[in-house]
């Protein structure tokens, strides 16, 4: 594995700071204070100039991890890419995702935590207008921002064993959903019935990094019936 030769980039008007995280892993970290929605345009200029090369790419909310090929290669060519940066069409694309508030696991209980009604807590969240900003900590984990300040609260002291796949809950200032059966430790509110993650598509996520969505109520009967 070879030195890097360089130690920052410029690249989407940022200069990036560069480390390896392994032999076919490079981490790019922006500046402080850089704008998630700056990150988020990097992430897809990077896949315009990289394209086949990568074999995954991980946003968080100041760094982007890139994965396999080599990565001498990819700053070679990031360095030397001179596209006008675009508008990113998936940040104009909004979708809607439909949540049973009835299977939450703790809608009732975080509900008094907040000294609201069960059917205000449901309202104030499925008015919302969220945004995915990245992915963690299982794949397809869903960190949103977007929510109302009226339900922030802390995540769960003890973390649940298993919570269902489609499970969406409130930890702190965001809003989350399960893609698949995990442990986790945040307030459950609810379920969507939908398959929010499959390998075996292209892509492999409904909501991507970037993509806004909102929740449309359905009944258990309607989730039940669900056919995704």
């Amino acid at each position: 594995m070879k030195d890097l030769e360089f130690t920052s980039l410029q690249f989407n008007n940022i200069q990036w700071s560069i480390s390896r995280l392994g032999e076919n892993v490079l981490l790019l970290k922006a500046p402080p204070a850089t704008k998630i929605e700056t990150i988020h345009r990097a992430v897809h200029s990077i896949k315009r100039s990289l394209g086949d090369g990568l074999s995954d790419i991980v946003s968080a909310y100041d760094s982007i991890a890139l994965f396999g090929g080599d990565c001498d290669s990819f700053i070679d060519r990031l360095s030397n890419w001179d596209e006008v940066e675009e508008e990113d069409q998936r940040a104009q694309t909004h979708v809607e995702i439909p949540i049973c508030y009835e299977m939450g696991l703790d809608t009732s209980q975080l509900a008094e935590s907040l000294k609201i009604k069960v059917e205000e807590l449901i309202k104030i969240h499925v008015d919302g207008l969220y945004r995915s900003l990245f992915v963690g900590f299982t794949p397809g984990f869903i960190y949103a921002d977007g929510l109302d300040r009226r339900l922030f609260f802390p995540r769960k002291k003890a973390p649940r064993t298993r919570v269902p796949a489609g499970s969406v809950g409130i930890a702190g200032e965001q809003t989350g959903i399960y893609s698949l059966d995990s442990p986790g430790g945040w307030n459950i509110i609810g379920r969507t019935p939908l398959r929010l993650f499959d390998i075996e598509k292209r892509p492999p996520m409904k909501v991507q990094v970037g993509t806004s969505f909102s929740f449309r109520r359905i009944s258990t009967e309607e989730f039940e019936a669900w056919r995704d």
